[in-house]
């Protein structure tokens, strides 16, 4: 299974958030540095899907940014990554509509494929984001 480019950003602002002590807020602008040069505009959709995902809050005006909104402890990877991949199709037959899958009526993959990502996100969610916060150098 492959994450989206934004899936795997998100991830890294959180685990960026999760090494600063609780309260303290980080830049947009340092998030993209240590992000290697992300496109800010491309940052702050990010930070907007984690925000409606309530794991983070971002602070307005020229000392603002963003910090984590629940302790990295009580974040479930799983929870998270369903929440930022919605909509996201493992194969075509998994689309809602207009699938395009010719095989569909009598194919047994998409059961063992649907099975496959249950059990992805099943073990992701026996973790949390402080699993993944890396420790200081």
């Amino acid at each position: 299974m492959r994450l989206l480019a934004a899936t795997d950003y998100a991830l890294r602002v959180l685990m960026l958030l999760g090494q600063v002590p609780r309260g303290t807020h980080l830049s947009v602008e340092t998030l993209a540095e240590r992000l290697g040069g992300l496109s800010r505009h491309h940052l702050h959709k990010i930070v907007q899907d984690l925000t409606a995902a309530g794991v983070t809050r971002t602070v307005r005006g020229a000392g603002g940014g963003v910090m984590l909104a629940l302790p990295p402890e009580d974040i479930r990877l799983g929870t998270l990554i369903r929440h930022l991949e919605s909509g996201q199709a493992l194969v075509e037959c998994f689309r809602p509509e207009d699938a395009l899958c010719t095989l569909s009526p009598g194919c047994r993959l998409r059961g063992l494929l649907g099975q496959a990502q249950q059990d992805f996100y099943a073990r992701l969610d026996a973790h949390t984001l402080a699993d993944c916060v890396p420790t200081p150098a």
